[in-house]
This record gives structure tokens, C-alpha cells and sequence, in this order.
């Protein structure tokens, strides 16, 4: 394949991975951010299988000293009348992931893409495929650029799709994501979250509550010097998306209401709720976090990864359920195998044609795995009140079929 133009729209965590292999192969690559600013504090704590961090260290698309921590166990708890302040688990699950905070992520990528190449504030409106057999893109200002090739990283509300897939439309899943970040400092103790992620499962409504200690923003990982990111699945009907998805200064948000901008009526009713819900241990860390945000869940299908000489990558593609903890693995993939693709063959549209359904059935088995997922984790989860280690077990291995090369389990000792 001969060196391309390659633009690259997005600027974030797929955006800088893609930049960052596609130079390496020798590409002229630019990446258009639409943001002003950089994007420090845009995220909390994020998780991915270990195995993925491991390569990406390995091939120096982060540190290999990026502040993370490796949470051995993942027990699984509900409140009950004998154990309401520390919960009921009968069953832990060997932990697989690594949990680290998203902006130190971020800036360990942006630093391997050089300023010159990096364009903040350049947002992009239009996109068409010219005669020239290159792409052309208009930006906000009314100027254009073209490129050989365009790979939209432009997350889960892509435009890029949008031109591509007209036809395809993200889904509301009938649930939100509630998610704060607490100082370790101002917890009385960090209890079993030192060695743990914790899942809670709420015993009288559907969804659930993950818990887990990420490195602070500054990196640090030592004792009292991280932060506890909690995220908490609760149910929230679509007829109430209206009332419910406008922020403080009375203004409608789409699809996520950012830190500090939540109604405080709200963030009281889903504190109180919490309460209800939740060991107190956990109960009292949701009610000492302040300025916590809002994401509604939404998952689509994409019937390709790529039209003429534009293609996705991320959550520009296909969207699944968080909960799968699969973002950066599926942003890292989608990239590197666009990149062998490229290497495999001398023309674009050849390279493209094979490298499109591979992504596609990525992206589906990760759409069954959230489907499963969603089904175990907010409308019918297990009661374990009532369950035994070896029920709970054999519940969660049979609930999940983990796509190949993917997991969230520390073994193999999975369905697959």
C-alpha cells in the first residue's frame, strides 16, 4: 500500500490510538478535535482486559508505567436484613480487568501525537466523497481539506455514521448510567474495593452499581491518594427522558448531562434511592460524592465499517453496553486491523473490503455480550439472597459468551 492522507476525525481515546499506529505505518495523518481545549476531566475510571493493556504497552502506544491497578477479585453482593451495611456475597469472581482513569489514558496517547498533526477546535460538519477519489472534508468555518482516506472516531453520537448509515439510529436502552468519583480520603475506609471490584445488585428494582479504587488524575496510586469511581445502572423510562435530561440551568441535555450539571432534586431522589438499595457502606460513598453526572445507555448496529473511502473506529461504529468494558479494546482493534489490512494489500478499496466484515463481527459478538449482559445485570439478575457460591457459579458462567480474544474474566475457565 502506497503512503496516504489519512484524516482522522475525533480526538480522543480511539482518535489518538488510530494516529498513533497509522503514522507509525508511515501515513501523513492529521486529527480534527472539535473541542476547544484539551480533554483532561472528560472521563472517570475505565477498565479494559488486562491482555489489551498489556499491548498496549507492549508496542508503546501508552507508558508502560500508566497508573492503573489490577483488582484481583470481583465479588458479587446484594443488601439483605443479616448484612445490610457490608452486603451478602456468596461467590467472588476472579478479576481480569485493569481499571485506571480515563485521563491519564488520554494524555499518555496525545503525547505520541505531535501538536503539529494534532488540529483542537477544527470541527467537522460534512464529509463527501469527491471525484478526485479522495474525500473531502468542510469544517464549521466553511474551510475544506481532503484526504486519501477519513476514519471517524468521533464516538458514540458519530457524525461519520450518520453520513454513512443514514438509515441506522442508536436505541434506548431503558436504562441510564448515575457515575461519581470519590476522593479515597473522604471514605472512613476503603474496605474490600482495596483488592476488589465490587458489583451490587439492587434487591427490589432492575439494574445494578460497580465499584472500584482507580490512580488519581495526578497518577498517584498510593494509599489515600486515589479515587473510588462508582457507576451505577438504574432504570429510567423513555416517556420520562424529557423532564428528566435537563441540567441545572434549565437547559435540555442529549444523551449525557456532564459533572455538576445534574438538577440537585435529582441527585437527592437517586441518593435517597441508593440509600434504599445499597449496603450502607456504599450507600454513604454515593451520598459524600458531589458533582456526579449522567449517561443514558444506547447501543446501535452498523451494517458495515466503511463507505467509499471513509470508514469507523470505536464507538463510531457499532455501540455496545458499558458495561462490557470494551472501548478500548474495540477502538484498538478496529485500528489495527485496519493497519494490516493496508499492509496485506496495494489498493484502498481492496484493503477496505476485507477489513469491513472483520470488523462487523467484532462488533456483533460484542453487541451479544452486552445483550446477555444487560439481561443479567438489570432485568433479570440472579437473587443472591437465595443463591449458594455454586449456583452463583454456574449463573454467571452461563449467562456469558465471551467474543474470542475478549474477557473480563483473570482465567479461561469460560464458556467461549
Amino acid at each position: 500500500m502506497r503512503k496516504l492522507d489519512i484524516a482522522i476525525v475525533g480526538g480522543s481515546i480511539a482518535g489518538c490510538s488510530a494516529a498513533i499506529l497509522l503514522t507509525r505505518a508511515g501515513h501523513d495523518v492529521h486529527v480534527y478535535e472539535r473541542s476547544q481545549g484539551g480533554l483532561v476531566g472528560r472521563g472517570g475510571g475505565i477498565g479494559t482486559p488486562r491482555s489489551v493493556l498489556d499491548s498496549l504497552m507492549e508496542q508503546d502506544i501508552v507508558d508502560d508505567d500508566l497508573p492503573h491497578l489490577n483488582p484481583p477479585l470481583v465479588p458479587l453482593l446484594v443488601r439483605t436484613a443479616a448484612a445490610p451495611r457490608q452486603g451478602h456475597s456468596t461467590w467472588q469472581m476472579p478479576g481480569g480487568l485493569a481499571v485506571f482513569h480515563w485521563t491519564s489514558l488520554w494524555r499518555s496517547l496525545r503525547r505520541r501525537v505531535p501538536d503539529d498533526r494534532y488540529h483542537q477546535a477544527a470541527h467537522v460538519v460534512d464529509a463527501v466523497d469527491a471525484s478526485t477519489g479522495r474525500v473531502e472534508l468542510t469544517f464549521n468555518d466553511g474551510s475544506t481539506t481532503d484526504a486519501d482516506l477519513v476514519v471517524w472516531t468521533d464516538g458514540y453520537q458519530s457524525l461519520g455514521r450518520q453520513l454513512m448509515f443514514p438509515d441506522v439510529e442508536l436505541s434506548y436502552r431503558g436504562y441510564m448510567l448515575w457515575r461519581g468519583l470519590l476522593p479515597e480520603q473522604q471514605m472512613e475506609s476503603v474496605g474490600v474495593l482495596e483488592s476488589s471490584l465490587v458489583r451490587m445488585f439492587y434487591p427490589t428494582m432492575p439494574g445494578n452499581m460497580v465499584a472500584y479504587l482507580v490512580p488519581g488524575e495526578d497518577g498517584s496510586s498510593v494509599a489515600g491518594e486515589r479515587v473510588v469511581n462508582w457507576a451505577a445502572y438504574i432504570a429510567l423510562a423513555e416517556e420520562d427522558l424529557a423532564s428528566f435530561m435537563v441540567d441545572r440551568s434549565g437547559m435540555p441535555r442529549m444523551g449525557t448531562i456532564p459533572p455538576g450539571a445534574l438538577r440537585s432534586d435529582e441527585e437527592d431522589r437517586l441518593k435517597k434511592l441508593m440509600a434504599a438499595e445499597l449496603p450502607d457502606v456504599y450507600s454513604d460513598m454515593v451520598a459524600r460524592t458531589t458533582n456526579t453526572s449522567v449517561q443514558l445507555i444506547y447501543t446501535a448496529r452498523v451494517p458495515g465499517y466503511h463507505r467509499g473511502r471513509m470508514c469507523l473506529a470505536g464507538d463510531a461504529g457499532s455501540v455496545a453496553q458499558p458495561f462490557t468494558g470494551s472501548g478500548v479494546f474495540k477502538g484498538y482493534n478496529n485500528v489495527s486491523g485496519l493497519l494490516d489490512s493496508l499492509e496485506r494489500h496495494d489498493d484502498l478499496d481492496a484493503a477496505l473490503g476485507e477489513w469491513g466484515p472483520s470488523q462487523v463481527r467484532l462488533a456483533d459478538g460484542l453487541l451479544a455480550l452486552g445483550e446477555q449482559m444487560e439481561d443479567a445485570f438489570i432485568w433479570n439478575p440472579l437473587d443472591l439472597a437465595e443463591s449458594d457460591a455454586e449456583a452463583t457459579e454456574a449463573w454467571w458462567k452461563d449467562a456469558f459468551t465471551f467474543p474470542e480474544g475478549f474477557s473480563l474474566e483473570a482465567t479461561d475457565n469460560r464458556k467461549t
